[in-house]
């Protein structure tokens, strides 16, 4: 109860030392956020800055094997009347890469796929924005190896709902970023697909270790890729340790308020290129969790990166 009596009062104090600062007007590009909680579309912090769009990481069969989860995120979506980007991933009972021995990251196959997604078209026709897989070039995504079998998948997307938006792949800024990009280019090459126009990009190394542009990932990207380009998931780190266990950010809320501001000057200089950002994510997980990129604390709170987002607010029109 004494949480619940505070909420207004903070989110007020917040909203006015935005007005202190100087809005951002006139961007080319917008911004959007993810949480995989459909609480996110009644969090009053997160309503307070009037979004208009939003992303969810689902398991590429979730319409069968967990769907009253993602029917209780979509319809909370859709009647806060937010625009869904839908990124398919690896099924819950997979686990990549193939560590000790145990084996079955592979891919999925087209017509478990094609399956899949008929279903998810019928049922919600209205999710029109499309990523064939999520986090392609990653050693946890079963597609790391084969760049080819995600040209199947967005062809089969294609096939089904001609109308959507497809990314052509939703790369993240890792080490194998430019030579799995030009062998993903090659293959929608030898396929005789249509080169795509429009990419989805994570830009966590960039931002979060403060990379120099000469440097960065997004510098090779903006030249590599054709068409535009979306940072489809991205965030300041405020702590994350990776799968071999060794702690790369210690938690840090100024060092995350300065990556957050960092994503936003990176796509503030390729504004030409980067049409859209996807910020993740919204709620704290679990202590346990590795990965925490969220804007509001454990007790529900805005950590300090929140007054990055109302700095920017104008770009969530």
């Amino acid at each position: 109860m004494k949480l619940r009596r505070l909420l207004p009062a903070v989110l007020t104090l917040a909203l006015l030392a935005a007005a202190l600062v100087v809005p951002a007007t006139g961007s080319a590009y917008v911004v959007g956020i993810g949480d995989q909680s459909p609480d996110l579309f009644t969090n009053p912090y997160y309503t307070a800055l009037h979004p208009k769009r939003t992303r969810l990481i689902t398991p590429y069969n979730s319409i069968t094997k967990d769907p009253k989860d993602l029917s209780a995120w979509l319809t909370a979506a859709r009647a806060a009347h937010e625009e869904v980007v839908v990124a398919f991933g690896l099924p819950s009972n997979m686990v990549c890469p193939n560590l000790n021995g145990k084996k079955g990251c592979t891919p999925v196959s087209t017509a478990s796929y094609a399956s899949a997604f008929k279903a998810f078209h019928k049922k919600y026709p209205w999710v029109t924005i499309i990523q064939p897989w999520n986090e392609v070039n990653n050693l946890t995504q079963p597609t790391v190896h084969d760049p080819a079998v995600l040209v199947s998948y967005y062809k089969i997307v294609k096939q089904y709902c001609p109308k959507c938006t497809v990314t052509g792949a939703d790369l993240q800024d890792l080490p194998n970023f430019t030579t799995y990009t030009t062998a993903l280019l090659k293959d929608f090459k030898k396929a005789k697909v249509a080169t795509p126009q429009l990419w989805g990009i994570h830009n966590y190394t960039d931002t979060n270790r403060f990379v120099p542009d000469a440097k960065s990932t997004m510098r090779r990207a903006v030249k590599l890729l054709p068409g535009k380009i979306w940072v489809t998931e991205t965030g300041g780190l405020f702590r994350f340790q990776p799968q071999n266990s060794r702690q790369t950010f210690r938690p840090d809320l100024a060092r995350q308020k300065r990556a957050l501001q960092a994503v936003f000057t990176q796509a503030t200089k390729y504004q030409s290129k980067i049409s859209r950002v996807y910020l993740y994510n919204w709620f704290a997980p679990v202590p346990s969790n590795r990965f925490d990129a969220a804007v509001l604390d454990i007790t529900g709170l805005p950590r300090p990166e929140y007054s990055v987002l109302l700095k920017y607010k104008n770009y969530f029109k």
